[in-house]
């Protein structure tokens, strides 16, 4: 598989053809990243001494979040797995979990963090590569759908009363429709395949269209039935809500002037320019398209309240650094 080829010796993979190129390309966006935050600091859009004076309260209380959060997730990933007889423990799901946010966001390299969460479950649960790239899909994909829908309606309600979101409901719908066309379209190619043999036409795109129709099947996806796929968005609708009140604690705290329904419109859209992959975890992009939803919906200091935030969604990455770090030390030995 791809991802093998990719992965650093700390997860048990080769290493890259060109590593030293892909070292200098991740610090260049880190580089890229840390400029970001150093002008927002400068011009006056990012207030360190807010993030660097947290209460106890607001420690504790988006810990908890998180914890709550990384559970869920890990009982999600576990939950669509068990569905294609992929049997896992909760906490190998959370730990695969972390790694990934770990090296998505820390790490060099050349692949995503879901790239390597498949990697080390097909290590553990060797024989079902292709599921396996099928349920983390499927993990992404619900993930991205539950959080879009939750923004786009409170979007609604907020055009009610709030006219400067209402140019912004055209965007959320068009993204959604997209997120629930692909989930549609990968059910139902693999339907109509059933893991059978098709006649394909003549020519290359004929056989890449056969090959196409067989991969999609082989990723079982089409084998989620739509109770399945409601309890899942269940599922991610809660991820997301934590998520939500991570930052919007996280707003409070640096006085944005906004409500929990205004950081609840604000927030998928941030979130989804955060993932552009500009600099490792989004770091200074994420806080400017904050900055801007903060300010277009009659807020502020949403770069500061993203950037306190931030630490928090991403603390689960230490967890992942642990696991990483005892995978390394068991293989040496």
């Amino acid at each position: 598989m791809g991802p093998e080829a990719t992965l650093d010796p700390g997860l048990g993979g080769p290493r890259s053809p060109h590593p030293v190129r892909r070292v200098a390309l991740f610090f260049l966006k880190y580089v890229l990243g840390i400029s970001l935050i150093v002008w927002m600091v400068a011009s006056g859009k990012v207030d360190l001494s807010v993030a660097g004076e947290l209460p106890a309260s607001l420690v504790g209380e988006c810990a908890a979040l998180m914890v709550v959060q990384s559970v869920l997730a890990a009982l999600r990933v576990r939950y669509i797995l068990g569905h294609q007889g992929i049997r896992t423990g909760a906490i190998q799901c959370l730990l695969f979990n972390c790694a990934g946010i770990l090296y998505s966001a820390f790490l060099p390299g050349g692949i995503s963090g879901d790239a390597v969460r498949a990697y080390l479950f097909m290590k553990a649960v060797p024989n079902h590569r292709l599921a396996i790239l099928g349920a983390m899909l499927l993990d992404r994909l619900m993930g991205l759908i539950s959080m879009v829908a939750l923004g786009l309606a409170a979007a609604f309600y907020m055009a009610i009363r709030v006219p400067i979101v209402r140019p912004y409901l055209l965007g959320f719908t068009a993204i959604f429709a997209v997120l629930v066309g692909g989930l549609a379209m990968l059910h139902f190619l693999g339907s109509r395949h059933g893991g059978q043999k098709h006649a394909v036409g003549a020519g290359r795109i004929g056989r890449l269209w056969g090959n196409l129709r067989r991969v999609v099947a082989e990723l079982r996806i089409h084998h989620y039935g739509a109770g399945v796929l409601l309890f899942v968005v269940a599922q991610s609708m809660l991820i997301h809500l934590t998520a939500v009140a991570v930052i919007y604690i996280c707003s409070l705290h640096s006085g944005s002037g906004l409500g929990f329904l205004e950081v609840f419109v604000a927030t998928p859209i941030g979130l989804l320019v955060n993932a552009i992959p500009l600099s490792p975890g989004g770091l200074g992009i994420g806080e400017n398209a904050f900055e801007l939803l903060y300010r277009a919906i009659g807020g502020q200091h949403g770069g500061t309240s993203f950037l306190i935030a931030r630490f928090f969604l991403y603390s689960p990455a230490v967890v992942g650094l642990a696991y990483v770090l005892k995978r390394m030390v068991t293989r040496k030995r």
